[in-house]
């Protein structure tokens, strides 16, 4: 045996979607084929290359078991991502993609954790026209907004207007959109596929045909290779004073450290991520660590770097344990850090142990740095923006203000909404509208929620394990009716365990473990310096409320003056939270 027949022998095999992204020629693969098929659905080969495109494929999983014993296929739909570093978009971005989900979705807008809009229930004929319209009419891309790449970029969505960002001297919106766009793949797929008309024929039945003419050589992708990344890959930039964007749940976390007002470097925090299996002890969540403290010009220098480290050592035959942080943990951080100096060419100066102090959710309304100008942060609850029977009119009540006053928007860590840019003389007249359609900002919604964020899980999610997005209203609304509403505690929930709304690193985490079973955390550090531990497993969801009342009743009663519910559960430990959760099973 040679060499190298040895050397194939011993390595690992690879999953099948390495597979398929080397085949793929650039993620071209068999989607432009798909797109003429009738049939309702992609192949399991398309359907992980277009995760890079934006888009996952889903089926209405309430209709799973009747549609079966009917002998009709599932009902396939579409969900596409955009990507809106640091969450910005203009007025009539905004109003764009409200028509177009309209004219391919399900009537709504979902603002997601990552400060970016989804489009749920698109049908497979109306993707394509879907994702060429937002390109082409609203100027935004879905190109890596899912996918084994580098996701879109978070940063404070306040950075460019807040007086507290005033005397910064550095853009840090302007910094996410060229991380942004240095990370964007290379591949001329995504304008061949999607946006060049002169390749594309409607047919009747509402399929499209691409004609590539064999033109699909695959561009030289110089950073990503032909395989892209193990795994997505996620970054976002945080302030010593302002952690809305979770920056230790990051890949790559970056704090801006400021003295005296203004940014003289930057902490660089690597291996954060929520993301597990249930009963698989080789994944678990993990927050970032500080390897090194840099100027602003050497932050794409840096990040190259570990991107590329990741990206040629980063485990490819098992999905599950790919993310960064285990590459750091398999390691050692030693290894991973003299190898990451081996990639940038250089060493760079140690952190400085530099800790966020606070994650605000931006709700209400504040003076603008700019002279007469304000913003208003609204709250949505998870992120939905549609109207609800009866209560509140997100999205004809955004889209009135917006259309009639023209704001900035701005998308939030914690999938709400940003109007900025509004005149002191049209503040009351705005503030009438939001309380004429019902939506909330910091003075009509109890405490309780104001941080609270659910996943959107089932119908459509084909990971969710059980409810979230539609289960915690109840839940909340059953927690003020026990005298909580006023409590100061962030509580997410997620209907699965890859932690999309972030459940992991908040006071309270709620994980879908099954159907109606839940696993419950408590111990999250308010600033997301640390994460919550497992305290509670296999809970039916009207446990919920009843259990975290009891533990609100022991806290306010047995807490030290000012010490917050995460810091409280995590000093008495976990044996003591289980205790108590018992004295409620």
């Amino acid at each position: 045996m040679s060499d190298d027949q040895a050397a194939k022998t011993d390595a690992p095999k690879l999953t099948p979607v390495e597979g398929f992204k080397e085949a793929s020629n650039g993620l071209y693969g068999a989607i432009g084929d798909e797109l003429a098929d009738p049939a309702p659905n992609f192949s399991e080969g398309s359907v992980q290359l277009l995760k890079h495109h934006g888009s996952y494929q889903q089926d209405d999983r309430d209709t799973r078991t009747e549609r079966k014993k009917a002998g009709i296929g599932r009902d396939y739909k579409m969900m596409l991502r955009t990507k809106f570093p640091g969450g910005i978009l203009s007025t009539e971005q905004y109003l764009i993609c409200d028509d177009l989900c309209s004219k391919y979705g399900q009537e709504d807008l979902r603002v997601t954790s990552r400060q970016d809009f989804q489009f749920h229930g698109v049908a497979k004929n109306d993707l394509r026209p879907l994702i060429h319209d937002v390109n082409e009419l609203a100027k935004i891309t879905t190109l890596g907004g899912c996918g084994d790449v580098v996701r879109n970029t978070m940063a404070a969505p306040v950075a460019d207007i807040d007086p507290k960002f005033k005397d910064c001297g550095a853009d840090l919106i302007a910094i996410s959109q060229g991380i942004s766009d240095y990370f964007l793949p290379a591949t001329k797929s995504y304008f061949d596929l999607w946006l060049d008309d002169e390749k594309a024929t409607f047919n009747e039945d509402g399929t499209v045909a691409i004609s590539l003419n064999g033109d699909t050589k695959s561009v030289d992708e110089p950073l990503y290779g032909p395989t892209y990344l193990p795994r997505k890959f996620k970054i976002g930039i945080a302030t010593d004073f302002d952690n809305s964007v979770d920056a230790y749940t990051q890949d790559i976390g970056l704090i801006a450290t400021t003295e005296n007002g203004a940014i003289v470097g930057y902490e660089v925090l690597v291996g954060g991520g929520l993301g597990y299996s249930h009963r698989k002890p080789k994944t678990y969540a993990r927050a970032g660590t500080a390897i090194a403290f840099v100027d602003e010009s050497d932050l794409i220098p840096i990040i190259e770097a570990i991107v590329r480290v990741q990206r040629d050592h980063g485990g490819r035959a098992d999905r599950k344990h790919a993310r960064l942080k285990y590459l750091i943990d398999d390691w050692g951080f030693d290894k991973f850090r003299t190898t990451l100096w081996e990639y940038a060419g250089r060493e760079y100066p140690a952190p400085r142990g530099i800790e966020p102090s606070a994650q605000p959710d931006y709700l209400g309304w504040s003076k603008q740095s700019q002279p007469g100008m304000n913003y208003v942060g609204v709250w949505v609850e998870n992120g939905r923006v549609r109207d609800f029977e009866n209560g509140y009119q997100f999205r004809s009540g955004l889209r009135a203000i917006i259309k009639k006053y023209k704001p900035s928007i701005r998308l939030t860590p914690h999938h709400n909404v940003i109007l900025a840019n509004i005149a002191d003389a049209d503040v009351d007249d705005v503030q009438a509208m939001l309380d004429q359609y019902k939506i909330p900002t910091d003075a009509n919604i109890a405490t309780i929620r104001r941080m609270e964020m659910a996943c959107p899980a089932l119908p459509l999610c084909g990971l969710a394990m059980a409810e979230a997005e539609r289960g915690m209203p109840e839940m909340m609304d059953s927690i003020e009716a026990l005298g909580h509403g006023d409590s100061d505690v962030i509580i997410r929930m997620s209907g699965c365990p890859n932690n999309c709304s972030r459940p992991r690193s908040a006071e309270i985490g709620i994980i879908g473990a099954g159907a109606d079973r839940y696993e419950l955390y408590t111990g999250g550090e308010y600033n997301g310096t640390r994460l919550n531990e497992l305290v509670g497993e296999k809970l039916p969801a009207a446990q919920l409320p009843v259990i975290i009342g009891h533990l609100f009743d022991r806290w306010k009663a047995e807490g030290k003056d000012g010490e917050r519910f995460g810091d409280w559960s995590a000093r008495i430990g976990v044996e003591a939270i289980q205790a108590l959760i018992a004295e409620k099973k």
